[in-house]
C-alpha cells in the first residue's frame, strides 16, 4: 500500500488465471460444461469490481478534495470497504468453485444446483459451515491446497472483515474514532474561504479534513454491557486491516494460480491456431 492511501492491487495472477480458465474451457481441453466459463468469469469480474470498491472508498475517506468528512460520511466509506472486503472474497470463492468444479463435479459445489449455489461462500476453504462436515469442500485439498493453507493462515484476518460487514450491515455503526490529516495541500481552506482563525472557520474546516488513523468499534458482537475496557493501541485500525487484506489478495492470486497450474491437468497445455 502506497503512503498516499492508494491500495494498487495486483491483478496478473487473476488475469493469468482468467487465461487458464480461458484455456481450460476449450473444447479440446476440459469444454464448458454447463457454463462453468460463465460462473467463473462472473464471479471473477465481480471480484474485480469488489477490490475496485475497496480502492476508491479508502483513498475518498482519506483524501483531501471538498467533500465533507462528517462522522456519517467517515461510516459510510468504513462500512463500504468492509462489504467490499467481505464480497471480494466471497465472489473469488465462487469463480474457484466453477473452476474446480470442471476439473472434479464430485468434488466442488454443483452449480447447476439452485439450492447448492447458496453454499458457495470462504466457508469451503476456512471452515464453520453446518452445511457441510466442517464446512470444508474436498475439492480445495486436491486442487487448491496452497491457497487453502493461505486461507487458513489467516483465517482471523477473514472472520474480523466478516463481522465487521455483517455488524454495519445489520446493526450499528462500527466507527470508533481516529484522527485527522493536517497536511491540508496549499491554498485548500482560502479556496472554500474558511481559512480565518475564528472558530466557526477552525470548526468549518475540522468536517472537510479527511482521516488519517481510523479506529473501528472492538468487540463488535459483544453486548456493549459485557464489553471490556481496551487499551488505545488494541483497538483495531482500518489502515493495518486494508494494509493485510491487500496483502492477503495478492498472494491469494499468486497461490490459486500456482495450485490451478499444477493440479487441473489439460490435455494441451496451449491455444490451438
Amino acid at each position: 500500500m502506497s503512503k498516499d492511501y492508494v491500495l494498487e492491487f495486483n491483478r496478473s495472477s487473476f488475469k493469468a488465471l482468467d487465461e487458464f480458465a480461458l484455456l481450460t474451457d476449450q473444447k479440446y481441453n476440459l469444454g464448458d460444461k454447463d457454463d462453468w466459463f460463465g460462473n467463473f468469469r462472473g464471479g471473477l469480474y465481480g471480484f474485480y469490481a469488489r477490490i475496485t470498491g475497496v480502492k476508491i472508498h479508502f483513498r475518498k475517506v482519506h483524501s483531501w478534495d471538498f467533500s465533507i468528512k462528517a462522522p456519517s460520511i467517515v461510516e459510510y466509506h468504513i462500512s463500504s470497504i468492509f462489504f467490499n472486503m467481505d464480497s471480494a472474497i466471497e465472489c473469488l470463492t465462487f469463480a474457484l468453485n466453477a473452476l474446480g468444479y470442471i476439473a472434479d463435479s464430485t468434488k466442488f459445489i454443483d452449480i447447476t444446483d439452485e439450492k447448492k449455489l447458496k453454499g458457495i461462500k470462504p466457508d469451503n476453504l476456512i471452515g464453520r459451515s453446518p452445511t457441510y462436515s466442517n464446512g470444508f469442500i474436498p475439492g480445495y485439498d486436491i486442487y487448491f491446497p496452497f491457497l487453502k493453507k493461505y486461507w487458513r493462515e489467516n483465517l482471523d484476518l477473514i472472520k474480523q472483515i466478516i463481522e465487521q460487514h455483517d455488524v454495519s450491515k445489520h446493526r450499528s455503526t462500527i466507527y470508533h474514532g481516529g484522527k485527522v490529516r493536517d497536511d491540508p495541500p496549499s491554498g485548500f481552506f482560502e479556496k472554500l474561504g474558511i481559512n480565518g482563525d475564528r472558530i466557526e472557520d477552525k470548526a468549518k474546516q475540522s468536517i472537510f479534513a479527511p482521516m488519517a488513523e481510523i479506529l473501528i468499534v472492538p468487540q463488535l458482537k459483544i453486548p456493549r454491557s459485557k464489553r471490556k475496557t481496551v487499551k488505545l493501541e488494541d483497538i483495531p485500525k482500518l489502515e493495518n486491516i486494508a494494509e493485510k487484506f491487500f496483502t492477503f489478495i495478492n498472494i491469494s492470486g499468486a497461490k490459486a494460480l500456482e495450485d490451478a497450474k499444477t493440479n487441473i491437468k489439460l490435455n494441451y497445455n496451449e491455444f490451438k491456431k
